[in-house]
């Protein structure tokens, strides 16, 4: 059983999820009236931009590559703070925003299916990185590099996979 304090940590995290959904659904440009806004909240951004800022940023010091024990306190926290980016991008790729393709894709169940996955990834990482447990970070970087690829091959084959990329990209925090 969790302790209050634990039970509340992950009430404020959802609670705050929530509010930031709420918040781009107020932001976005269709009124309540709108096809879209029948089909739940929208994004005032395009997908791509919160799969490069928010996803992409997030993975590559953490996940991309195998990681190097954290060092010290800083180091775990700016990697939970990393995992809980996926998990929330994972959590936004499910609503459409304002890309040429992004209602398109929202609509695919297989996009929808990924999206879901990349969110319970973070997910994973984020219980991974608590745990203070090296092996299981690798085991949900390894998972979260199969979705990210098997969403590329999907949906955006003309991107470069990880295993064709000739230097595997830097780890510092």
């Amino acid at each position: 059983m969790q302790s209050g304090t634990k039970m509340g940590n992950k009430v404020g995290k959802g609670l705050v999820v929530a509010l930031a959904l709420a918040a781009l659904a107020a932001c976005s440009e269709n009124g309540p009236g709108s096809q879209a806004a029948n089909q739940g909240p929208s994004l005032p951004v395009s997908l791509n931009d919160v799969m490069v800022a928010m996803v992409n940023k997030a993975t590559d010091p953490s996940w991309t590559v195998r990681w190097n024990d954290p060092q010290n306190e800083n180091d775990w926290r700016e990697l939970e703070h990393l995992a809980f980016q996926v998990q929330v991008g994972g959590g936004l790729m499910q609503a459409a925003g304002t890309g040429p393709m992004d209602a398109e894709w929202v609509a695919d169940p297989e996009w929808q299916r990924l999206a879901a996955q990349l969110e319970q990834d973070g997910i994973r990482a984020v219980n991974a990185v608590r745990s203070r447990n090296v092996a299981l970070m690798q085991r949900a970087g390894g998972q979260l590099i199969e979705t990210c690829e098997s969403c590329h091959r999907e949906f955006a084959s003309d991107l470069p996979m990880l295993d064709q990329m000739t230097e595997s990209p830097r780890v510092s925090l």
